[in-house]
């Protein structure tokens, strides 16, 4: 594993440094996402018999946070994100550049397996064996937009849907991306969204999730509730996943990692932090208030985040850490 302590290189000289460029995706990678596609449809869905754990949610709501909780969990091994479950094409290049795969073990694999479950099943088995564990976890935001899909494939899965307050949500993903890799160092730039977007975003991933409320494989997680009570709420978790307790995952930020493998979250290196709860309290405007409640507020309040629609800027914490999506 490349340790940890990549240093964050300034935007200044950029021009002298050659930029990481994101893999291509070739003819092969469209043949057997087509060929996947056509026996699904025509010969019938393969279901899996692993029990994955498949995390979802709205990007900039804890997820990735959730990710290095679950990996260091000694019978789980979750990688980073792969929007495997998504579909289309396979795209072998950037599951090889994440998960440090030689692209010809991956499409070495595609040509074996008989559908996309298939592949998954492979792809994953292959990767937390490397790791010596015994369970797979897959971790990509949108998962919250495939749960037909997972629950058609892979039934003896769990979801866990991480939720976070979408007033801290849309000051996040307003400067989302935030990082770029260059040389192998987070390169910061200065990402501005509209704001209308992200409420937009917040709301369709949210509500994408909550419809399955109640679903005996589906587990909600607060972000606030992650940061501020850690141990409550993985106990919670873990009952729910069917893994017994293991202090460590408390401790998740001891691990060495590859920073390169969070870009947009380098703070998951850090001990849980709680100074990023409510900092929309400083970020949003006035205006930008009242557009997130006539566009939002009704969700917010459905979610426990507020009583009413009379919340504004007065009172409060203040926070001014970014949260690890």
């Amino acid at each position: 594993m490349v340790s940890c302590h990549t240093s964050i290189a300034q935007e200044k000289g950029l021009g002298r440094k050659r930029q990481n460029k994101r893999p291509k995706m070739g003819a092969f990678d469209r043949y057997m996402g087509t060929k996947w596609w056509l026996k699904d449809r025509f010969l019938g869905s393969r279901v899996s018999e692993s029990a994955p754990i498949i995390v979802g949610g709205c990007g900039r709501s804890g997820t990735t946070l959730m990710w290095t909780i679950l990996d260091t969990h000694p019978n789980i091994c979750c990688g980073p994100e792969s929007s495997i479950m998504r579909g289309g094409a396979l795209k072998s290049g950037k599951l090889a550049m994440r998960f440090d795969f030689d692209p010809a073990r991956i499409r070495a694999m595609a040509r074996q397996a008989d559908s996309q479950t298939d592949f998954i099943d492979r792809f994953f088995d292959e990767f937390r064996a490397r790791h010596g564990k015994s369970r797979w976890a897959e971790k990509s935001p949108r998962n919250v937009h495939r749960l037909a899909f997972v629950r058609e494939h892979f039934p003896n899965s769990r979801f866990i849907h991480v939720i976070r307050d979408g007033r801290d949500v849309i000051c996040s993903l307003r400067t989302h991306p935030r990082h770029k890799v260059v040389d192998g160092e987070l390169v910061k730039l200065n990402t501005q969204n509209p704001i209308e977007s992200c409420i937009g975003r917040w709301v369709r991933d949210v509500s994408a999730g909550i419809v399955h409320r109640g679903e005996p494989w589906y587990i909600e997680v607060r972000y606030e509730d992650l940061v501020s009570k850690p141990e409550e709420t993985l106990r919670g978790l873990f009952d729910f996943l069917e893994e017994p307790w293991d202090d460590s995952v408390l401790e998740s930020y001891k691990v060495p990692r590859d920073y390169t493998k969070f870009a947009q979250s380098p703070e998951v290196t850090r001990p849980i932090y709680q100074t990023s709860m409510q900092r929309w309290r400083r970020d949003l405007s006035p205006d930008e208030i009242e557009l997130f409640k006539r566009r939002a507020g009704s969700l917010l309040i459905e979610l426990g985040y507020a009583e009413d629609n009379e919340w504004g800027r007065e009172g409060g914490t203040e926070g001014d850490a970014e949260p690890s999506s």
